[in-house]
């Protein structure tokens, strides 16, 4: 997307931190709103793309005891929050370098921890002054404030109201693992016991949670911040060849492959307006998932 967009729509949204409150599988929730809609029997949405969304435990106990057959969007809202949730900051940057599908720049999103998380930091691990062990300066994550969990990269077209989810990825925890394994390694200016509390109480709280919490983020910005319904996510396949990446290079696959299909991401052969002119390429060898938000289940 061109650098210009990504500017104005930093520009336009609300600047400072936007709070992002997240428990396991709130996701569901989050989907379910919009699949519901104004209102729907719950016999359409398990014939509809957010099928698998009732059979979560937290959702199919729910259902249990609605004993409706019909589903209105106040029943889900009143279900979403009731678990304790952790409250993530949601801060705005941008990303101009390598592993984008198209020339231009990206909207990056970056999920900030909570402040539990930067209180323990400060104490266990005492990094030093402008020192930042866990994060790679070359990669897109909040400078000031809140440190950051993960980001998602978005190409973002306004005109056809399409957006294309690049990646989303997380620094922090792969590093704070390396250290913990290695830690003669560890140049923070804390002691080594210190850093070893801090991994053995941060990983178990965010290891499971952090990339479906960011790709939760990321369709919650796409379609309440910015308005906009149809979502594409790169497979495996089109990562590498639409970014030029060597496979040795390549990041997680269930990244690619089971996070978009728990979010009902489907292949279904379409791509975005602006990569119609590799559809062929794309949709035989590369397919992209695809989540619409503006269709309904009913």
């Amino acid at each position: 997307m061109e650098t210009k967009l990504v500017d104005d729509i930093v520009a336009i949204l609300p600047q400072g931190r936007t709070r992002f409150d997240y428990y396991p599988e709130r996701y569901a929730w989050l989907l379910l709103r919009h699949a519901v809609g104004e209102g729907c029997r719950i016999a359409d949405l398990k014939q509809s793309p957010y099928a698998g969304l009732l059979q979560k435990p937290r959702v199919k106990a729910w259902l249990a005891q609605l004993g409706n057959t019909r589903l209105q969007p106040d029943d889900v809202l009143a279900a979403d929050g009731d678990a304790t949730p952790l409250h993530f900051t949601l801060t705005l940057g941008r990303w101009q370098g390598q592993q984008t599908t198209r020339d231009g720049g990206n909207l990056v999103l970056q999920l900030n921890f909570d402040r539990s998380h930067d209180q323990r930091y400060q104490a266990e691990v005492a990094p030093g002054k402008d020192c930042n062990p866990f994060s790679w300066s070359c990669h897109p994550t909040n400078r000031s404030g809140r440190s950051t969990l993960a980001w998602a990269r978005l190409d973002i077209d306004l005109d056809t109201g399409e957006v294309l989810i690049e990646e989303i990825q997380n620094d922090w925890l792969r590093e704070v693992r390396y250290y913990a394994d290695h830690p003669r390694w560890f140049d923070g200016e804390g002691d080594t016991a210190g850093m070893q509390r801090y991994a053995a109480w941060l990983l178990p709280r965010y290891q499971r949670i952090w990339a479906e919490a960011m790709l939760a983020a990321a369709v919650w910005f796409v379609r309440e911040e910015l308005g906009i319904a149809r979502m594409f996510y790169h497979s495996p396949e089109s990562n590498l060849r639409l970014k030029n990446l060597e496979a040795d290079w390549a990041p997680p696959r269930s990244l690619y492959t089971d996070l978009p299909r728990q979010f009902c991401f489907r292949q279904q052969g379409t791509v975005p307006h602006f990569l119609r002119h590799k559809r062929a390429k794309l949709s035989r060898h590369a397919p992209l998932y695809e989540l619409d938000l503006g269709r309904k289940a009913a």
